[in-house]
């Protein structure tokens, strides 16, 4: 069941969620109440797990990094009286998955997987993804630069020191 919040819990979830690194005290300013309060509130939201975790947003391209990320489209026959859940459960205990989610359009979920390599990534395709049960077609794209994420944006005129992949 989904959980109404107030105003308030809204507001302090949207300042995390811009800045994790913010003290209890600098929200309670923002917030204009009491550093108590916003200590409350934050331990609520854990524990209904609205917050689920406190991350870094790391610019990858920054660095370097072996890992090779793919975003595979997912057509998916949804099974009786489960939908598209059972599936995407399926999916999302997958170790080698970061991201799965429910869209609208020409397939039916966007799964964000990471790997040592390109062929890592082929295999798990075909050897753990496509055999689900459910899991009627696959097309995999790799990622080659991010811009911007989660409203972060990451570089704009620097050239790209990956080579494209031709698949």
């Amino acid at each position: 069941m989904l959980k109404p919040l107030t105003t308030l819990e809204l507001k302090l979830i949207h300042l995390v969620e811009e800045d994790c690194k913010r003290t209890n005290l600098e929200l309670a300013k923002i917030l204009k109440i009491p550093e108590a309060d916003v200590e409350n509130l934050l331990h609520i939201l854990e524990e209904d797990k609205i917050i689920l975790k406190y991350r870094a947003i790391v610019n990858w391209e920054k660095i370097e990094s072996p890992e090779v990320v793919a975003l595979i489209q997912v057509t998916v026959t949804p099974s009786q009286g489960e939908g598209y859940d059972e599936v995407a459960r399926k999916i999302s205990n997958l170790e080698e998955v970061s991201t799965c989610m429910l869209v609208s359009g020409s397939f039916d979920l966007l799964v964000e997987v990471g790997g040592p390599s390109l062929k890592d990534v082929a295999f798990f395709v075909a050897d753990k993804l496509a055999t689900i049960a459910g899991v009627e077609h696959t097309r995999t794209n790799f990622l080659l630069k991010r811009y911007k994420e989660g409203g972060d944006i990451f570089s704009g005129s620097e050239k790209t020191h990956r080579l494209p992949v031709m698949i």
